[in-house]
């Protein structure tokens, strides 16, 4: 959802000082305090809570420091903190721009994949409604490359928007199945399309990469397991090629669609992957929300899902046996009070059912949340 129009879609859109201000450093900022509690123990994973409750998961402070070097060239940086990583401190993006004229840009360095609708702020919670995006849908383990990309922006009648295209590599951290591993994605190619026509915009991009990991997996982690499993299962290590990840081409497509005409808001955004290897499943996933603004008070509501896909046949079986797949949604109810300028205090329910975990019956779990965001 978007929020007030004084607030620009991304907070780097404020890095960006007057020629009045070009001499000058900027420095912004974001900060998100938040605490959750699970109303039971029963395996359910929701965003990281338990039932004891915390503050951890959702405190988020990021720092951002640009310059305009020339009339030209500018630097950006961002450092994040994120409490889900005991507070360690990452560059989220680091990069330089080249602006070739008024509608084109060229960036290298660190960047954020525009994968989703909300990339550009993912950790900014001021710039949306709900305390955190839907996991069932902003589900990837990595959010930044270090690349190149180039944006064109355009303007036509009624629509404005711009196109995107970046290339580049990720190394670091990949989680799958509560399991971490050393993982080093190569040629991270995508292209997203932005548009905006009055009340109305959309966004749609393609992503993919080839997935390789630094080493084999860990004896007794989940993809050795896995790996193994597959070729007993298959009868022979020939027949498992398809289970193994190195090398292997990942897709990821997604699709976004808003309203917002200043007190009604909607956003629907759809979600897929698509994986060469048997080992990661392909799924979908969706989303649709609904705000409406009542003076200071912003109540929402969203409904989000998510569904792995067995392959057909033989390779669909050893899937299934492996205990791969996972089908769950979500239905969060909230509201946001902007009680000052720049500052929102954010309650939330959130009812979790996970339909299916790895491959067995799951539960259900509701999530109680309290957050505060802030820019500055």
């Amino acid at each position: 959802m978007r929020t007030r129009k004084y607030w620009a879609p991304s907070l780097l859109a404020m890095a960006i000082a007057s020629p009045a201000m070009a001499s000058d450093l900027n420095v912004n900022g974001f900060m998100s305090v938040g605490a959750s509690m699970l109303d039971k123990d029963n395996g359910t994973e929701v965003a990281g809570a338990d039932n004891q409750g915390g503050f951890k998961q959702d405190t988020i402070l990021g720092l951002q420091v640009s310059k305009q070097v020339n009339d030209s060239t500018s630097i950006t940086g961002q450092l994040v903190s994120r409490g889900s990583d005991d507070y360690a401190t990452e560059a989220a993006w680091a990069f330089v721009t080249y602006a070739v004229n008024d509608e084109l840009d060229l960036r290298m360095g660190r960047l954020r994949i525009p994968a989703f609708y909300y990339s550009d702020f993912l950790e900014v919670g001021y710039t949306y409604n709900s305390i955190r995006p839907a996991e069932e849908v902003y589900r990837l383990p990595f959010s930044s490359v270090d690349g190149i990309d180039i944006t064109k922006r355009f303007s036509s009648g009624n629509v404005d928007g711009s196109v995107q295209f970046y290339y580049g590599r990720y190394i670091g951290d990949f989680s799958n199945s509560g399991s971490t591993y050393d993982a080093d994605f190569r040629n991270l190619t995508g292209i997203s399309l932005t548009t905006n026509m009055g009340d109305f915009g959309g966004r749609i991009s393609y992503n993919q990469a080839e997935l390789n990991l630094q080493g084999d997996p860990p004896a007794g982690s989940d993809l050795a397991l896995g790996i193994l499993g597959a070729q007993a299962l298959a009868g022979s290590t020939d027949a498992a090629e398809d289970f193994n990840i190195t090398g292997q081409t990942s897709q990821f497509i997604a699709a976004a669609l808003t309203y917002d005409n200043g007190t009604y808001s909607a956003l629907a955004e759809w979600t897929a992957l698509n994986q060469e290897t048997d080992l990661l499943m392909d799924d979908q996933a969706w989303l649709v929300s609904v705000a409406t603004r009542m003076g200071e008070f912003t109540p929402h509501i969203t409904y989000s899902t998510q569904k792995d896909e067995y392959e057909s046949g033989r390779v669909g079986q050893i899937q299934k046996q492996l205990g791969l797949a996972t089908e769950e949604s979500s239905i969060t109810v909230g509201v946001r009070y902007d009680y000052d300028s720049s500052t929102a205090l954010k309650f939330e329910i959130q009812n979790h059912d996970e339909k299916t975990i790895k491959s067995a019956d799951g539960d259900s779990a509701t999530l109680y949340s309290v957050a505060v965001d802030l820019v500055f």
